[in-house]
């Protein structure tokens, strides 16, 4: 439980999370088994009543920094550089940093999320440390045709469904939550999580380091990915180091390179910057906002980024960048208009039997606004 506890978004931070940190908080970001805040639940972190505490939202949980966000005075606040990473405030104020001259400096190991890559950067160590291995009836499951390497290795719910299945937990544990579905044929190698009520069409082949959330549905080929809660990728195709935003439908075949010829660093759209940035990174795909849907055999080159609301296709390979709201089949792209978008985000999110935002077209409006430069 976290009592007394709040989660911030830093201005900045939320500005180069986008497009993920558009429909969500920063401590709604997923990777591992769950999002920032669930992680951070985890955790016994006790405060005093009178000292609330606000954390910065892409803060990633551990022991140390738990402690030293427990020994806060009043009005103090935890940095580490230019960074505030938790502050206390008065109890009935709003909660913003304190002055400058109440701050300490945090010198242990502080890790938070500055960049959507980060995510993948994180993904291993979070699946790793989150997935605790319980004791199942493997012979069940052996008598529906399914091979399990190293079930001590594997966490796998009661309710879940398995039919011809080949799960190999040898190198890394595998988790299957809570109605999770996987068709005959699926291949799963760990470090892998399927959550609650996520599933696999026929073949499916998810390889290391990979989450699909909750209400997802993939098929072909994922490595070393995440897909945020409710999108479809049930076809044949590859997705790999990419962050795949939630109401997302990916036709058959859709795929993305994630390495260069040349093998060098990939670069990617960077919204604050409003041009390239060198990520450092050898292996990176597609970044993906929430309500995208792409026409079979769409194909994304390496560090691509798809903002939110777009409706798109190829023949060849798609722009690095795509701004929300793109509607067609490039090179004639359009923009997609308000009204059409907003219909057919509600009907996804009725698809996924989910309840419809009270704030859903606020948040249109919003990116529709803040993207304005990028659409001309």
């Amino acid at each position: 439980m976290l009592e007394n506890v709040t989660f911030y978004n830093d201005p900045l931070l939320v500005q180069a999370l986008r497009p993920l940190s558009y429909y969500r908080s920063l401590d709604q970001l997923w990777l591992g088994t769950s999002t920032i805040q669930d992680k951070w639940k985890a955790y016994s972190l006790n405060t005093t009543p009178s000292v609330p505490i606000a954390i910065l939202g892409s803060l990633l949980p551990n022991t140390e920094m738990v402690q030293a966000i427990q020994q806060l005075s009043p009005n103090t606040a935890l940095v580490q550089g230019n960074q505030v990473l938790a502050f206390s405030y008065e109890l009935g104020q709003k909660p913003l940093p304190p002055s400058r001259n109440n701050k300490i400096e945090y010198s242990g190991k502080a890790q938070w999320i500055q960049h959507p890559e980060d995510l993948l950067k994180h993904q291993a160590a979070a699946l790793l440390d989150e997935i605790n291995p319980t004791p199942f009836d493997i012979e069940k499951y052996q008598a529906l045709g399914n091979t399990i390497l190293a079930p001590d290795n594997c966490f796998i719910h009661p309710s879940a469904q398995m039919k011809g299945c080949m799960l190999d937990a040898s190198h890394g544990p595998i988790y299957i939550g809570e109605e999770v579905n996987l068709q005959m044929g699926t291949i799963i190698q760990g470090p892998a999580a399927f959550l609650k009520g996520s599933s696999t069409n026929l073949g499916a082949k998810i390889r290391p380091n990979t989450t699909i959330g909750p209400g997802c549905k993939v098929g072909g080929e994922i490595n070393h990915s995440i897909f945020f809660p409710f999108s479809n990728k049930a076809h044949e195709g590859y997705i790999g180091s990419s962050v795949i935003g939630s109401y997302v439908n990916m036709g058959a075949l859709s795929s993305n390179s994630n390495v260069k010829n040349d093998l060098k660093p990939i670069s990617i759209f960077d919204y604050p910057q409003n041009k390239q940035r060198n990520t450092g990174l050898t292996a990176l795909g597609l970044i993906m906002g929430d309500f995208v849907t792409t026409g079979i055999h769409s194909k994304f080159n390496t560090g691509s980024v798809v903002g939110c609301h777009s409706n798109i296709s190829s023949q060849g390979f798609l722009p690095k960048f795509i701004p929300s709201f793109t509607w067609g089949e490039f090179p004639k792209l359009q923009i997609y208009q308000m009204a059409k978008a907003k219909q057919v985000a509600s009907q996804w999110i009725g698809l996924k039997q989910q309840a419809i935002p009270e704030n859903l077209a606020q948040v249109m409006e919003e990116i529709w606004k803040e993207e304005a430069s990028f659409r001309t």
